[in-house]
């Protein structure tokens, strides 16, 4: 399993949900940043040394982000 987010390195990732057929992939999750990605993503998804370098995160850059915003109702 990934030992760091690859969009912020945070060292906490939690396994959101895993595939119906046994070890096929899992879907991951980073706390911090709300990434998430399945294991069988490419490496320029799931590995911080292969994660595009224009789009990775810092720990002073998430604490300074504008309000994430919120999601809009479903229409009816």
């Amino acid at each position: 399993m990934q030992t760091v987010c690859p969009r912020c390195a945070d060292p906490e990732i939690r396994t959101v949900t895993t595939s119906p057929v046994p070890d096929a992939w899992e879907v991951l999750q980073c706390p911090r940043c709300l990434y998430m990605w399945r294991t069988t993503e490419p490496a320029r998804r799931t590995s911080r040394e292969h994660y595009p370098e224009q789009f990775r995160l810092t720990s002073e850059a998430i604490a300074s982000a504008s309000e994430v915003p919120t999601i809009p109702p479903l229409r009816g």
